[in-house]
């Protein structure tokens, strides 16, 4: 799975205060992050192919076991790639290590785009492979042509929340 990690100390906890300070300064954050992703996402859009990807993926399927991941619906699937931020705190998964969630992202909310861009195993992995290229086939690599503008800006917000609510960030 593709990352990229930039590190803030305090970003989550600053988040917190200022929503309890301004509810909507901190919905605007959420606005800008949204903002400064727009074009990772409207890249991403163009790429999809607008008809299933593989033949199998046309078809609405009958039964609980593969209706909901495999029928290519090119509207549900755009809809489903979105931009994010959390201020949930680091979690215990309960197998002897924690999980930090990140603060700002990009992610696949339905299964559809999740296994056309990151699929890389059995026969719907090589398929997609074979037509597409590898895992991420969208949106780790609009992310790579855009990375310095959309970090960039990502940091010049960061620290604009972090004097909002009288820290010092370390980036």
């Amino acid at each position: 799975m593709a990352s990229i990690n930039i590190e803030v100390v305090g970003l989550k906890e600053a988040l917190k205060e200022l929503n309890t300070i301004d509810k909507k300064l901190r919905r605007q954050v959420t606005r800008d992050f949204k903002r400064i992703m727009d074009p990772v996402l409207q890249e991403s859009y163009s790429r999809l192919p607008a008809e299933a990807p593989l033949r199998g993926m046309k078809y609405s399927w009958t039964g609980q076991s593969g209706k909901e991941l495999m029928h290519w619906q090119p509207m549900m699937v755009r809809k489903n790639l979105k931009a994010f931020t959390s201020g949930k705190k680091v979690r215990d998964t309960g197998f002897g290590f924690k999980q930090n969630l990140a603060v700002f992202g990009i992610r696949w909310a339905g299964p559809q785009g999740t296994i056309f861009d990151m699929a890389a195993k059995g026969n719907l992995g090589r398929e997609l492979t074979r037509k597409y290229g590898d895992p991420s086939r969208i949106v780790w690599r609009v992310y790579e042509t855009k990375r310095y503008e959309v970090e960039g800006e990502v940091k010049l917000l960061v620290e604009r929340v972090m004097r909002q609510v009288g820290r010092n960030g370390k980036i």
